[in-house]
């Protein structure tokens, strides 16, 4: 197997500690719930001045540490989430075979970070009246 670096110092390891299973929900297929079951080593840090002892293999392009959603499935789930919030959410995600309730779809917006939105340039503009917002009376 090929070496993993550690999380917390970069050092390559390849001693293995121990394995375990690893279960992730993934996007259905064919109207059908999908779990993905995988294998994952727990590996050594060979690094004596290292804080860890022993670390996870990661597995990035399929989902973060400590997830049970396979990135897709986690990018659907907030697109559900914002699109139509809680309740009518959660019985989208019935219907799409991705089963999770109305608390979960609230997490997931509130997880989100706030917009970057840009400062503007310009605040005001009096080149003209009706731009600046005057206003005349008529007789």
């Amino acid at each position: 197997m090929d070496p993993v670096g550690c999380p917390a110092c970069g050092t390559p390891s390849g001693r293995v500690h121990s394995r375990y299973q690893r279960r992730l929900s993934d996007t259905s297929i064919t109207g059908r719930e999908v779990l993905i079951e995988l294998r994952v080593r727990r590996l050594f840090c060979d690094n004596f001045d290292c804080g860890k002892t022993t670390f996870a293999e990661p597995i990035p392009r399929l989902a973060a540490r400590h997830a049970r959603r396979t990135l897709i499935l986690q990018r659907a789930l907030c697109a559900v989430a914002l699109a139509l919030g809680g309740r009518a959410g959660a019985r989208l995600t019935r219907q799409l075979a991705a089963t999770v309730s109305r608390m979960t779809l609230l997490r997931q917006i509130r997880a989100l970070s706030d917009p970057l939105y840009s400062v503007p340039q310009v605040l005001a503009s009096t080149t003209s009246p009706c731009v600046a917002g005057s206003i005349t009376e008529r007789s």
